[in-house]
């Protein structure tokens, strides 16, 4: 457990967030402000990427196989390389 100092207008803008969200506790409320930055960031990073068609039919089946895998290894089930497109990483 650590403490923080923070000054009274980002103590009251945490309050209000934790009772918005319906958080348990502070610290709930930090780990969803660390989540939604990090998306914002990726979000920012993603409209700057610049594909051609190609490279992208070739990343949405890499992103299809990988979804794929994953569920697969989630519920149990093997995983047959041989169906994945052959571009796969």
């Amino acid at each position: 457990m650590k403490t923080i100092a923070v000054d009274e207008e980002t103590w009251e803008a945490i309050k209000k967030l934790k009772a918005k969200l319906d958080a348990k506790s502070y610290s709930e409320v930090l780990k969803k402000l660390i989540e939604v930055w990090h998306l914002v960031e990726l979000d920012m990073k993603a409209e700057k990427v610049a594909l051609d068609e190609d490279e992208a039919d070739l990343v949405l089946s890499i992103l299809k196989d990988r979804e794929k895998y994953y569920s697969l290894k989630t519920k149990g089930g093997t995983y047959n390389e041989k169906t994945t497109s052959k571009n796969s990483i």
